[in-house]
């Protein structure tokens, strides 16, 4: 190789170490191993120069020839480590130089090093990795399971009693009235009639349903989510139960126990306190369960209170600033422990959002009502509806058929307190 050439050649070596050097899109080890490559091609240039200049020398006896600079030595032809450019600094020089005369000083120097932007992960996440240069190179750690949305706890079905049908409708034969005239009778005299009335009453079976769309690769990719979907589906049908089951309208769904003929009245009893204050919603919800055990003959088993409702009531005070129900650590008064079991009067207390805040529905739920089911829950998938084969979609739907028959509507009542 000509010495002209090898001399072109450190040249284009130089420009490229520069511009591996500014750009900022490469990382810090890109860089160095960019430069330890261009390096070690310099010296192999070099080499090859020195070697023209030294036949030169030779041939022509030119003794005087300027000495050729090895790479080292030559900082305009090679890209110095960061280490490299503080130890030729010459604030480095006066540093040392500073400590072998003086002894071991603190001595500081400032020694300007121009370098790339650090590489680091970065504090924001962008498209879903660390911002930084280096943020592509940082793997997540992948939680199993889907982080899913709280609701609330269902509790209405379960309160009464369950049963299966195999019919649209469930019809059963009720007792509407009862005229007793039985009374006492002399020898040989007439007796009184009494009269007793019937009527079949039919209950509708209603559905609830509903279904989503999801695409084939989410299932076939991610067959977590389809078991999670199915569930989701489920849920979503049992939450619109525990609703209906308290407060439906009728068919298609189901008509539910608010607004039933027959119900309790709202009773008040005689206190100058009650609806507005607590310790009267208390009177009150008291005086309801006398009313259903005194007019149906009933007796009740548990309360539907709204979670605002029963907060107002466990934090009731009486005038000397005492829980009527307990404090957060001791019972009523200070006698006992603290209870957790929610109750009212020795009933069982279930606290809801599905019933309204304001109402307050007590009742003889296992013994008055039955929930009948036509169709249990079932969940169906297919890609055959309207355009999903063509989309490569999937519809699955989930849907149930029930019906609720009240046999004892006198068996509840509501307490609706003002507060």
């Amino acid at each position: 190789m000509s010495e002209a050439t090898a001399k072109e050649k450190m040249r284009e070596l130089a420009t490229k170490a520069k511009e591996v050097v500014a750009d900022e899109a490469k990382s810090l080890a890109d860089k160095r191993t960019e430069l330890d490559k261009i390096e070690a091609d310099l010296k192999t240039y070099s080499d090859e120069v020195a070697l023209h200049e030294q036949a030169r020398r030779l041939v022509t006896g030119a003794d005087s020839a300027p000495e050729v600079k090895s790479p080292e030595e030559n900082a305009d032809l090679r890209v110095k480590s960061l280490a490299g450019q503080l130890v030729a600094s010459k604030a480095y020089e006066q540093v040392k130089n500073a400590m072998q005369s003086r002894g071991r000083f603190s001595i500081s120097a400032e020694v300007g090093l121009k370098v790339a932007n650090p590489v680091n992960e970065g504090t924001t996440i962008v498209n879903g990795f660390p911002s930084g240069q280096g943020g592509a190179a940082v793997i997540p750690e992948f939680l199993p399971g889907i982080v899913d949305l709280r609701f609330r706890k269902l509790v209405v079905a379960d309160l009464m009693a369950q049963g299966a049908t195999t019919s649209n409708q469930v019809s059963y034969v009720k007792e509407t009235a009862f005229n007793n005239n039985a009374a006492g009778t002399a020898e040989q005299a007439q007796l009184p009639q009494s009269d007793d009335t019937i009527a079949r009453v039919s209950e509708q079976v209603g559905k609830i349903g509903h279904f989503m769309k999801t695409t084939d690769e989410l299932i076939q990719d991610a067959p977590a989510y389809e078991s999670f979907l199915q569930n989701r589906l489920v849920f979503g049908v049992r939450l619109k139960e525990d609703g209906e089951l308290l407060s439906g309208t009728g068919y298609p769904s189901v008509p539910g126990l608010l607004g039933r003929s027959g119900m309790q009245t709202n009773i008040t009893v005689g206190t100058t306190a009650s609806p507005a204050a607590p310790s009267g919603v208390i009177d009150d919800v008291y005086a309801q369960i006398t009313a259903i055990r005194f007019n149906a003959f009933v007796e009740p088993d548990a309360i539907l209170v709204n979670p605002t409702d029963w907060q107002k009531i466990r934090l009731a005070k009486d005038a000397n600033g005492q829980y009527y129900a307990g404090g957060p650590f001791t019972g009523a008064y200070g006698n006992g422990g603290y209870s957790n079991v929610d109750a009212l009067w020795g009933l069982r207390v279930l606290i809801t959002p599905a019933i309204a805040a304001g109402s307050m529905l007590v009742g003889g739920y296992q013994e008055c009502a039955q929930v009948f089911r036509r169709q249990g829950i079932t969940v169906e998938m297919t890609n055959s509806n309207d355009l999903d084969f063509e989309n490569g979609l999937i519809t699955v739907r989930a849907e149930e058929r029930l019906a609720l028959a009240v046999y004892r509507p006198g068996g509840f009542g509501l307490v609706s307190p003002t507060w």
